[in-house]
């Protein structure tokens, strides 16, 4: 069973389908509607904007249909299953969200002669936002089915041999260049304008200059428990990811831009804590996503969660 053609033949049917549905809801109510329609409101409910009512299916069938070809891209391209999994969510949620502004748009509309009478409830934009939520996580819990293709494994890393009751623990850090200089930088702009008296300036950079000093150093701590990543000196904010979460631990080389950049990044199959690009300490998960951390020497932190992993499943 080949799960990239399913999702490819699933995706597109919903695609074809909700699109259908954007257009079918101004058709069945079209009669009840006035021409043009209310189509923005203030915060107040008031509506202060309008189009055509043969224009409004023309504003949000594109939207969905680039959105839309751009998951199925992305999850029928990818390996992993996390990817089917993170464009499943991606296609129920963007479906569940447009549909249900569509849907409240014109319910807003129905049965009024003008749009500037139009008045849209304060419950309609909560509740399709919630609908798109819940959609994505049903969407997730669908996609994230079947193995990952072949060719999309991390590279492996042997195990660590462990006596019975040994106990073992590897740490390791990593500070980012990049995040430390402009930590550094900020700083000096802070104490430099707070000197001036210029509270303006000052108060944010001193504000940058803390948060960013303190999340540019990361210490990695793996033991019986499993994965901890603890940023700063300070210790503090502390990702702990505990062993059951855990089905497998590689190593990998990554630049920062091919996880989205320096600092704590989530993307559909990935989340990663990057201060640096090279080599990565490279968790997949039993959700089937991978956490990679960038830190040196990673292949001993492997070694000893495979080895952690192993001594598990013989309990």
């Amino acid at each position: 069973m080949n799960h990239r053609k399913i999702f490819l033949a699933v995706s597109l049917v919903w695609t074809a389908i909700v699109a259908l549905v954007l257009i079918g809801l101004l058709g069945v109510w079209r009669d009840r509607l006035p021409d043009p329609i209310a189509t923005h409101w203030g915060f107040n409910g008031v509506a202060d904007g309008s189009s055509a009512a043969s224009v409004f299916p023309l504003i949000m069938l594109p939207g969905w249909l680039v959105l839309a070809g751009l998951a199925v891209a992305a999850g029928t391209l990818g390996k992993r299953r996390a990817h089917r999994a993170g464009s499943a969510a991606g296609l129920a949620a963007m479906a569940f969200f447009l549909a249900g502004i569509t849907a409240s748009t014109l319910l807003a509309n129905l049965d009024h002669t003008t749009w500037q009478d139009v008045r849209l409830p304060g419950w309609h934009v909560p509740a399709v936002l919630v609908a798109a939520v819940v959609a994505g996580g049903l969407g997730w819990l669908l996609g994230n089915r079947g193995p990952d293709e072949p060719g999309a494994e991390h590279d492996a890393a042997g195990e660590l041999a462990l006596e019975p009751g040994q106990r073992a623990v590897w740490i390791s850090s990593v500070t980012s260049p990049v995040l430390a200089v402009v930590g550094v930088v900020s700083l000096a702009v802070g104490l430099g304008t707070l000197a001036l008296e210029l509270w303006p300036v000052a108060l944010p950079a001193l504000l940058v200059g803390i948060v960013v000093s303190a999340l540019s150093t990361v210490r990695i701590r793996v033991d019986e428990r499993g994965v901890s990543a603890a940023f700063g000196p300070q210790r503090f904010p502390v990702r702990r990811i505990g062993l059951k979460q855990i089905s497998s631990a590689g190593v990998a080389r990554h630049r920062a831009l091919e996880v989205g950049g320096w600092g704590y990044r989530v993307r559909p199959a990935t989340t990663a804590i990057m201060l640096r690009s090279g080599e990565c300490l490279v968790l997949r998960l039993t959700s089937g996503r991978d956490f990679v951390i960038s830190v040196d020497k990673p292949e001993r932190g492997a070694e000893l969660i495979n080895g952690l992993l192993s001594e598990r499943s013989a309990m």
